[in-house]
């Protein structure tokens, strides 16, 4: 595998470790539970997740396909592209952003449909990208609805941001709704 699919992949794979391990907590009553009306569940965090991933991986495959098609040169450079989306700041969430409708989850997110819709998700991600390996992906632009045009490789690191982003956002809740919790419970 070439040197840049390679590190995206692990960036890819870093963030899932540190989102799986941030919800591990969030099993039985918690991962169901709205910290308020207008915010979502850890199961709906997850389930959101999970559509953007899946829609990543079909335009990963569908530009892949239209690369080795039309020609894209081999890669050639290995210069790390791991930065390349930080001026949009994907990963920090500092306001609340409204999902486009296409991604957006209704109330009632199971937990465990929306982890395996993640590692669902995740297996077409990385076997799109690794379908395009030795490709210049690099080359290979998609437009995103608030990044503008992005290549192949800034499309899966803005998943591994994007899970960063949520993970934030899942510890948030997930102290809020065990705060209410314990001011609720009962003294003994």
């Amino acid at each position: 595998m070439r040197k840049r699919l390679a590190e995206v992949i692990t960036a890819m794979d870093e963030s899932r470790s540190a989102l799986m391990a941030t919800v591990a907590d969030a099993g039985g009553a918690f991962a169901d539970v709205r910290p308020n009306e207008e915010a979502w569940s850890v199961a709906e965090i997850l389930a959101h997740l999970a559509l953007v991933e899946a829609g990543v991986a079909r335009l990963v495959a569908s530009s892949v396909r239209w690369a080795r098609n039309n020609g894209v040169a081999e890669e050639v450079s290995d210069e790390s592209v791991l930065a390349t989306l930080d001026q949009f700041g994907v990963a920090t969430p500092t306001r609340k952003l409204k999902a486009p409708a296409m991604v957006d989850v209704g109330p009632g997110a199971n937990m465990t449909e929306a982890v395996g819709s993640l590692t669902r998700s995740r297996t077409e991600l990385r076997q799109a990208l690794i379908d395009g390996d030795g490709l210049d992906l690099a080359s290979v632009v998609r437009p995103h609805a608030r990044l503008g045009e992005i290549n192949i490789y800034q499309w899966a690191l803005f998943v591994a941001q994007h899970e960063e982003r949520h993970r934030k956002q899942i510890e948030a809740t997930l102290r809020e709704v065990t705060g209410r919790a314990a001011e609720c419970a009962p003294i003994v």
